[in-house]
């Protein structure tokens, strides 16, 4: 009798236990924030970068950091090898949208220049969301327009000049691209006069009867 009974409080001990563990829910991995902080590395990197005199009032310039790089050949159509720092944050596509609007408030200042002034974070991600989206998007962009200055042809609310310092403005304009890419994502498009690096573009050969 005693046997039974031993044998009886094992397997009700065992059922027990084993319903205990069955019900204990499969721990999940805890997110990690190494890619978030990888991200932020290179808005961080984009401080350190010698850009120099980007931004002028002359529409013959390129006015953006997007063209700053190794030119591939003396004619400027056949596009540029860029900064590994901004070619970095080209490199995440469509992750690279909401990472650039997060950074539209950042005051810090950068190597690049308007007017001999040191522009912010705040400005060169704002380029870089002009230069690595679709520029036939009218919520961002006025349909039909011809540039005659920097930033003519941006819609105003998503738009603030190089020397803007008003933090109100800088987060109004953020506000509006959070929007917009919240309703319906703002898509990303490689900037496509980027070149791999080490490209070269052979010199074409004189035209006859040239110098």
């Amino acid at each position: 009798m005693l046997r039974f009974r031993v044998i009886g409080l094992v397997c009700c001990v065992t059922l027990i236990c084993s319903n205990g563990f069955a019900q204990q829910p499969t721990p999940r991995p805890k997110p990690s924030n190494a890619a978030a902080a990888k991200n932020e590395a290179l808005i961080d990197a984009l401080t350190t970068v010698p850009f120099g005199q980007v931004y002028s009032e002359d529409i013959s310039g390129t006015n953006s950091i997007t063209y700053f790089g190794k030119s591939v050949s003396e004619n400027p159509g056949d596009g540029v090898i860029p900064a590994p720092q901004v070619r970095a944050i080209g490199e995440l596509g469509q992750a690279a949208i909401p990472l650039l609007i997060s950074h539209l408030t950042d005051q810090r200042p950068t190597h690049a220049t308007y007017q001999q002034q040191p522009v912010p974070v705040a400005y060169l991600v704002l380029d870089l969301l002009l230069h690595m989206t679709d520029m036939n998007d009218e919520r961002v962009v006025v349909p039909g327009c011809e540039q005659h200055g920097l930033g003519d042809c941006m819609q105003p609310e998503f738009y603030f000049s190089p020397d803007t310092k008003d933090p109100n403005t800088l987060a109004s304009v953020q506000k509006e691209w959070t929007d917009e890419n919240n309703k319906a994502p703002i898509n990303f498009v490689y900037p496509p006069w980027w070149r791999p690096e080490g490209t070269v573009v052979p010199a074409q050969p004189a035209a006859p009867g040239g110098p």
